[in-house]
């Protein structure tokens, strides 16, 4: 309970719980829904309205961020250290961007703003969403492969597995995010069309990145 009221006490916290209900609502009314069955209309809409609630309630629990990202994006910026930092700035300002466009989104489906296309608005949003877990996504990859090649110079090739548990024992922080990335790219992926998967595996997807969005919340040591 005492932990429940710890995340609550955060917007992000909020946020991140928000979230993974809002995707397991998905998946289940997708799972619900394929199998056809007349009893489970009422189930099934049921869920897809705790899914559109949380949906507008995540992007009122925003608003705004989207200036703040990107202020601390551009006080981030070292530029002696650019070249290493640089997947973490484009990142942040992707980030920054995606927020802004959806903030727009949610004026707009909330009736606040009428001469708004929200469909154009919701691609930019999707768009530059991509953008910013792909650029994180990256720093992930940059990492992991630093830590490899540093192990892997130290070690044989039989060794390599010890290798590969060694790496994912004592970094668990970059393992937690990566997971987290690769869920999430998906789902920007399949709202522009570039690939095509069921309501039911985004919405797995959406749940399995949400635990790993919560997980450096209630264990500060695998915030990475």
């Amino acid at each position: 309970m005492d932990l429940v009221i710890k995340l609550n006490s955060q917007t992000v916290g909020k946020d991140k719980i928000a979230r993974l209900v809002q995707y397991s609502c998905r998946a289940l009314w997708a799972s619900k829904e394929a199998r056809a069955a007349a009893t489970s209309k009422d189930t099934v809409q049921t869920l897809k309205q705790i899914e559109s609630i949380l949906s507008s309630f995540r992007k009122l629990l925003r608003f705004g961020k989207g200036f703040e990202v990107l202020y601390s994006a551009a006080v981030s910026i070292d530029l002696k250290r650019l070249s290493n930092q640089l997947f973490i700035v484009l990142g942040k300002v992707s980030s920054g961007l995606f927020l802004l466009a959806d903030h727009v989104v949610w004026l707009s489906r909330s009736g606040i703003s009428k001469n708004v296309n929200t469909a154009q608005w919701q691609t930019r949003s999707n768009r530059f969403w991509l953008v910013s877990i792909v650029m994180n996504l990256c720093r992930d990859l940059q990492e992991l492969n630093h830590l490899f090649i540093y192990f892997v110079s130290k070690s044989n090739l039989l060794d390599l597995l010890q290798t590969l548990s060694v790496v994912l024992k004592e970094h668990k922080s970059l393992v937690v995010d990566t997971v987290k990335n690769v869920c999430d790219v998906f789902i920007p992926l399949n709202g522009l069309g570039y690939v095509h998967m069921s309501n039911q595996t985004i919405g797995i997807l959406g749940a399995i990145s949400s635990v790993m969005g919560l997980l450096p919340l209630i264990y500060p040591r695998l915030k990475f």
